[in-house]
């Protein structure tokens, strides 16, 4: 039955929506409440799930789609807007080439997403608003993790309905990779683990779909996690008077 309860109990928080920080898992308005954008303290999406699942379109001929660049800088220039695909663009020989970005709610009510820009060569990409205003990234980073073409990530926060220019090349061969990842729609809940035994504590998680801190596992009930020795993998020892095992009984 316990192990019933923590499945159910685990499931329903992976689903609930949450900040990028420590929240309160007594129930889900708190949960809802501190939902935000662009996450406070993420610096890096490179060894994450989400940079895992774009991989994934990456390597998927299914899930490609060809483009063919504008040559210039221009709001008419082709559109990259299904979720879940890998675009190969071809840009203009030698020269830089555009497309066009809108971004859309994935949270209701949602004004502004994060979204991360895969590309599959290090190019130089810009994102520029309707108007050509340049927007700055919140992160801009060569990718160490991928296990595939993709090779730099850009992450900006983004104004939902909004349309915008992405700029990228010249490149070599005139085709780029490109995919969009909303990290609302990749993010994964990580555990306080202060003794380091691989299991955190309940309180005290974060859901992102970014990097998480230092000393943070994927798995919790830890029901002291001050000591290593004390952990849902450890043998019950009976008769020391203490829950070895964290399954709610001491022997």
């Amino acid at each position: 039955m316990k192990m019933t309860k923590r499945s159910v109990v685990s499931a329903f928080f992976g689903l609930a929506l949450a900040a990028c920080g420590p929240v309160d898992e007594s129930g889900t308005e708190a949960l809802v409440q501190q939902e935000q954008e662009l996450p406070a303290g993420c610096t890096s999406v490179d060894a994450t799930n989400m940079t895992s699942h774009a991989c994934l379109h990456a390597a998927n001929a299914g899930d490609n789609i060809n483009v063919a660049a504008s040559a210039t800088r221009t709001t008419s220039a082709p559109g990259v807007n299904t979720a879940h695909k890998h675009y190969t663009v071809t840009l203009p020989a030698g020269a830089e080439g555009s497309v066009t970005y809108v971004p859309t709610a994935y949270s209701t009510g949602s004004t502004s997403e994060p979204i991360t820009f895969y590309l599959a060569q290090s190019v130089s990409f810009t994102v520029l608003t309707s108007g050509g205003a340049t927007v700055t990234p919140g992160i801009n980073e060569v990718l160490t993790a991928s296990t595939c073409s993709l090779v730099k990530a850009v992450t900006y926060d983004l104004s939902v309905g909004a349309t915008y220019i992405l700029a990228m090349g010249p490149a070599s061969g005139n085709q780029v990779g490109l995919i969009a990842e909303y990290l609302n729609d990749n993010r994964v809940r990580w555990y306080p683990d202060a003794d380091s035994d691989t299991h955190g504590a309940n309180a005290g998680s974060i859901l992102t779909a970014c990097e998480p801190p230092a000393n943070y596992v994927s798995r919790r009930w830890d029901c002291n996690d001050s000591n290593a020795s004390i952990n849902p993998d450890a043998a019950e020892i009976c008769g020391n008077g203490v829950d070895d095992n964290c399954d709610g009984v001491t022997c």
